[in-house]
């Protein structure tokens, strides 16, 4: 019987099963459902219907289990919606290296939005 790894899009936890991935499983970090859409090698926010299998079926709640028959989990490598929102941002704005600089811009923010 052969395992496969799967990375949380949410929590970002990876761990092993033994396929097939039930549909009631849940993540071990943060327990939401784990047979998702989200954990799915195929989900592709840019594809149509955000899945790049072009046979499967819509599938409406990409954060709920379902019965999809092409489901096959990431291997690790986690589509975070937090990611993928965060990533470009960075890349415009710079990151925050540590978390000094991090407090830093927060009083800055602070600061700039209190109301006077």
């Amino acid at each position: 019987m052969s395992v496969h790894t799967v990375t949380c899009w949410s929590c970002g936890r990876t761990w092993e099963f033994s396929p097939p991935l039930a549909r009631s499983e849940l993540c071990l970090g943060c327990r939401r459902d784990a047979k998702v859409c989200l954990n799915c090698r195929f989900y592709d926010r840019h594809a149509n219907r955000e899945c790049a299998e072009s046979q499967a079926e819509l599938v409406k709640d990409k954060e709920k289990s379902n019965f999809c028959d092409w489901f096959e989990a990431n291997a690790g490598h986690a589509s975070s919606a937090l990611t993928s929102a965060t990533n470009p941002l960075d890349a415009l704005f710079g990151s925050p290296s540590n978390s000094k600089e991090k407090s830093k811009m927060e009083e800055e923010l602070e600061a700039f939005f209190k109301k006077k």
